[in-house]
């Protein structure tokens, strides 16, 4: 009775380890080879609130993958109104990784960062 018991405990043991290896093996394949910066650009024309859950979702997916701190959050503004404007500086300062870039700026803003 008490041989079953040490086997049921050592072959718990092996297969949570061997769980664990799966998994950190899958972990290793999701997360980016590079170790530069990487940028999603969201093009913004009229429906921000679309642009604003694109820009969440993007932003939670870095920081649940770890990289939150190389990878970057872009809106392209595309003309949008000064009410939506007002709405989405609210939500960079929530998130400080998420930048709004108009169409004219995007050449200065990639300079010297690719």
């Amino acid at each position: 009775m008490f041989d079953a018991f040490i086997w049921s405990v050592f072959m718990f043991l092996i297969l949570l380890g061997t769980v664990a290896i799966c998994y950190i093996i899958m972990l290793k394949l999701l997360l980016p080879k590079s170790d530069g910066d990487y940028y999603i650009l969201i093009p913004c024309c009229s429906n921000t609130t679309k642009v604003l859950e694109k820009a969440y979702s993007a932003q939670l997916k870095l920081c649940l993958l770890g990289e939150g701190l190389h990878g970057k959050v872009i809106i392209l503004d595309c003309g949008i109104t000064d009410d939506e404007k007002e709405e989405l500086e609210e939500i960079y300062k929530e998130c400080n990784e998420i930048y709004c870039i108009k169409q004219d700026e995007i050449k200065e803003f990639f300079d010297g960062r690719i």
